[in-house]
């Protein structure tokens, strides 16, 4: 795995169309894939392809991340899951949290037995070369890490929509939900503790057949009640699909 110094990394679309591509490249199998996700409701979430492994919310930052993190950093308790694979964004990544929330999404379906990484892929050379790392150091390696830099800005220039390419992130951020060992993890690189250290949430058991409904209630009290009336939420959940 080459690394060196990069510039900033761009924004990813959160489309299917666009996610999917990038993490096959990087070494996710293709039995699994992310999906559109259409509502909230038990109903709606029941129709999603095969077991749901992980979920990925875009939502309007500027409007929720500040008062929300306070609380979650006053309220801060320690994880102690060896297995969980959690990374801190750090500045010099940019606009990198699209690619950081794929990256938790990936590994962590991985660690949970729903897949194996394809072995020879700069996703698990990056697993292997920082496993033993804190999300702190492991944040700083992807800063350098030349390769899933240039996989992720080739993929933030082939989106659909304005601005696609460019430093434009429109106020939003991109965060993960991943199922692992039973537990629900919020994980979150800008999420940070009093001396700046980014650190996962736990919200508590679940199960494979009743995660995504979990995490919907997640998102519904704890991002969409902050901010009712913005239409700048979007979910997509990774699936599998064969």
């Amino acid at each position: 795995m080459s690394t060196s110094p990069t510039p900033q990394w761009l924004p990813l679309e959160s489309n299917p169309s666009i996610l999917n591509p990038f993490i096959h490249r990087l070494g996710c199998p293709t039995s699994h894939e992310f999906t559109d996700v259409w509502g909230l409701d038990p109903d709606l979430l029941a129709m999603l392809p095969g077991p749901c492994v992980a979920m990925c919310l875009l939502y309007p930052s500027d409007t929720i991340s500040g008062v929300r993190r306070g609380e979650l950093r006053e309220n801060k308790k320690d994880v102690e899951e060896p297995k969980l694979f959690f990374t801190q964004q750090h500045d010099a990544c940019g606009n990198a949290c699209g690619t950081i929330a794929c990256i938790h999404s990936v590994i962590n379906a991985a660690q949970n037995g729903s897949f194996s990484l394809d072995s020879s892929s700069v996703l698990s050379k990056f697993q292997k070369d920082t496993s033993s790392l804190p999300a702190f150091e492991r944040g700083q390696k992807l800063v350098e890490c030349t390769d899933l830099h240039s996989a992720s800005n080739s993929t933030a220039q082939s989106g659909e929509t304005e601005g696609a390419g460019t430093n434009d992130n429109q106020n939003q951020h991109f965060i993960s939900f991943v199922l692992l060992k039973n537990h629900i993890y919020e994980l979150d690189g800008r999420t940070l503790d009093s001396n700046g250290k980014a650190f996962p949430v736990d919200h508590g058991e679940t199960s494979a057949e009743s995660f995504a409904v979990d995490v919907g209630k997640i998102i519904k009290d704890d991002f969409m009640a902050r901010d009712p009336t913005s239409i700048h939420f979007n979910i997509t959940a990774l699936c599998k699909i064969e």
